[in-house]
């Protein structure tokens, strides 16, 4: 068998055809396309605003500065995610309070984030892992009750939902990456979202140096460039018109894995919650022996991807004052590390490539010992 990537992303012609005429309309920076991209967006997710930037991880940033959030005041972050969440929390002058995480669902541990709370707390991420639906009845409930204010980090769950309301849509602020490996790519980028419009108002701002419109000279307030390109969203226009068929497949993915090998107890799922629809970008299982299945898929061709690495643990946190590890041992999130693994999860495998690999992993545990 060919080797099976674990992920990458989905393009035929339409992209090809999509960009190349953009291109030669010569018209290739944030303009007509990007607004057309939004507008897409905006109507599929039913959020009231919507503002594109040129990656993510920036999105992030301006979340906390469109929250008006100071420098020293702290946010509660979940202590296993892709470490930007901390990242662009730092770059925005705030304190980082890394939170325990449930394992059933990676959602945010209330409990350990109750003795986090302070009189400097002023906000709180919910991160939906590998697109998973956290509890967001129980950390909206939570966040009000302390006074928290709520970016809600949905870069992997694009067109998830929770009680029929779409992921990205619940917090004060939140939004999407549209990274290459993502649901839908734009190669790099990300999308903000909001429902007022003093926030969408910062929001455009902030990523257009600090003015509404370009051409303008006379700068209101400071401002950057995170604008979006035109080239960018074409190809996530091309993707947006296959969106129906992607989620689909990666339901049908994620349920192929579930049924074919949920009878094997050295394998664990995860459990969603009541009211959540989950779009899962990765499987992601936890397992037995986990060096040792990686090391047995590889040398069978497939290829598979370790959950992301504690934040309590990361070597560039150790002697950071603003990353704050209190209250807990983190048990959890490093035992997620140590027996989690992500499944192939890509849009373009065949059904005899995910019966290759389901055999392959049942070969493996049949045959230990």
């Amino acid at each position: 068998m060919k080797q099976i990537k674990q992920i990458e992303p989905f393009f035929d012609n339409l992209e090809l055809h999509s960009v190349n005429k953009t291109i030669k309309s010569t018209f290739i920076t944030e303009g007509k396309k990007t607004e057309l991209f939004e507008n897409i967006i905006k109507k599929k997710i039913n959020s009231k605003y919507v503002v594109s930037v040129n990656n993510w991880t920036l999105g992030l940033y301006s979340c906390a500065k469109v929250l008006n959030l100071k420098n020293d005041d702290e946010i509660i972050v979940p202590n296993l995610t892709f470490i930007s969440c901390v990242t662009s929390m730092l770059m925005a002058n705030l304190k980082v309070k890394l939170c325990e995480i449930r394992p059933e669902n990676y959602s945010l541990n209330l409990s350990h984030a109750k003795k986090l709370i302070s009189k400097k707390t002023k906000a709180i991420m919910i991160v939906h892992l590998f697109g998973e639906c956290s509890n967001i009845a129980e950390i909206l409930k939570f966040a009000k009750k302390y006074n928290l204010m709520v970016i809600e980090d949905a870069a992997q769950s694009f067109c998830g939902k929770y009680n029929k309301k779409y992921l990205g849509t619940f917090g004060d602020v939140g939004g999407f990456s549209f990274y290459g490996n993502k649901t839908i790519t734009t190669g790099e980028g990300g999308l903000a979202t909001c429902s007022k419009k003093k926030y969408y108002t910062k929001f455009k701002m902030l990523k257009n140096y600090g003015r509404i419109k370009k051409g303008i000279y006379k700068h209101e307030s400071i401002g950057y460039n995170f604008k979006f390109n035109d080239i960018a969203a074409t190809i996530g226009i091309a993707q947006l018109k296959k969106l129906e068929m992607i989620l689909n497949k990666k339901r049908f993915i994620d349920n192929f894995y579930r049924k074919k090998l949920s009878d094997f107890k050295q394998i664990q799922f995860s459990k969603k919650i009541n009211g959540a629809d989950p779009i899962y970008w990765f499987t992601a299982i936890q397992v037995k022996n986990k060096k040792e299945l990686q090391k047995f898929l590889s040398y069978k061709n497939i290829e598979t991807r370790d959950f992301f690495y504690p934040m309590n643990l990361q070597k560039c946190f150790k002697n950071e004052k603003n990353v704050i590890k209190k209250y807990s041992n983190f048990k959890v999130s490093l035992d997620l590390y140590k027996n989690g693994i992500c499944l192939p999860s890509s849009v373009s495998l065949k059904k005899n490539q995910l019966i290759y690999i389901v055999n392959q992993i049942k070969n493996f545990y049949e045959n230990r010992g």
